[in-house]
């Protein structure tokens, strides 16, 4: 029989000491560390389970573009619920000898844990991201005034562009962290451009978006706020898998928040004034502003159009109102002079 105490401790967390670290690795996540990740991974989890349902109970015929904007929540948080289980489980990682001492314990190896498993999350999740901001702040597709065609494949490209400059960031970082030495930092600068990049093209459609004549002010001050949230993503790189400076229980927490964020508040409250702002005639009204009936370009205005009177065979014509009718005239006939 287990007494009381020993039964609290079979309950605990144990992942730490179950997934041990092996020998080589002295800079290494604690017990304190993987309870605070269990707890992130529990709220991913729960903002997945929840938008699941929410996403199974939605009707594809009445309101498929909500139910497609319910795909990004959930892609976030499922992804990140999966990472956070393989981190708070001290599992997903491998050990690289440090470049700098600030960190140091009592068997002097200057060895640390590197989790990669939150980069793989990551790769998986940020586009979804940036997904919902291009959707939050886009605000040009249906102008009239340029081509489908044209409209859409600038959407793509800018969306596209967007992709490729977050996945540099997250390989940057990635890449960097599994170096031992000095030139983790090129890695780490390829990283910072790129989020300086993308911040710049996600900056240019909040100006748009403010410019525009339907600014969604919510949604774009959560977009600024979060720019502050991005930065610090490298800054607790350099404090933790770059610098050495703070304990792997610290960069846990540092990320944790960060990541809580990024991919699970933000997405799901933008996503949710997306979807309360959403018009299901969306595409139909995409295809009456640019397509003609003949497929040949714009649809003609039927408000430009003279009405005519619909009349059964047979019947006089009628003009259309606001056409003088013109008066009838009596034709005099006058019969050619007969020679005698």
């Amino acid at each position: 029989m287990y007494g009381p105490v020993e039964i609290y401790k079979r309950s605990g967390n144990q992942a730490v000491s179950i997934n041990s670290p092996p020998p080589e690795s002295d800079i290494n996540l604690t017990e304190h560390g993987s309870d605070w990740l269990w707890a992130a991974f529990s709220l991913f989890a729960l903002f997945a389970v929840v938008h699941g349902f929410i996403y199974s109970l939605t009707s594809v015929r009445r309101s498929g573009l909500k139910k497609s904007l319910l795909m990004i929540p959930l892609w976030t948080n499922a992804v990140m619920a999966f990472a956070y289980y393989t981190y708070a489980s001290n599992l997903g990682y491998t050990w690289i000898e440090t470049e700098f001492n600030h960190v140091t314990t009592d068997r002097g190896l200057g060895v640390r844990q590197i989790f990669y498993a939150k980069y793989i999350g990551w790769f998986l999740s940020w586009p979804f991201v940036l997904t919902v901001f291009s959707i939050v702040t886009h605000t040009t597709l249906t102008d009239d005034r340029d081509d489908l065609l044209k409209r859409i494949v600038q959407t793509f490209s800018s969306i596209f562009t967007r992709f490729l400059a977050i996945e540099v960031f997250v390989l940057g970082l990635l890449i960097g962290s599994l170096i031992k030495s000095t030139y983790k930092w090129g890695y780490f600068t390829f990283a910072a451009v790129a989020m300086i990049f993308a911040m710049y093209l996600v900056a240019t459609d909040l100006h748009y978006s403010f410019r525009g004549p339907s600014t969604n002010l919510p949604g774009n001050i959560i977009i600024i706020f979060f720019f502050v949230v991005w930065i610090l993503y490298p800054v607790c790189w350099g404090l933790s898998e770059g610098g050495n400076v703070i304990q792997p229980d610290s960069e846990a927490v540092f990320y944790g928040i960060l990541d809580l964020i990024t991919f699970g508040f933000v997405p799901i409250i933008l996503t949710w004034i997306a979807i309360n702002n959403v018009d299901e005639d969306f595409f139909t009204k995409i295809w009456h502003f640019h397509v003609k009936p003949d497929g040949s370009g714009h649809v003609a205005d039927p408000e430009k159009e003279i009405d005519q009177t619909p009349r059964h065979s047979g019947d006089t014509a009628v003009p259309p109102s606001g056409v003088p009718i013109a008066e009838e005239t009596d034709v005099v006939v006058e019969e050619p002079a007969t020679r005698v």
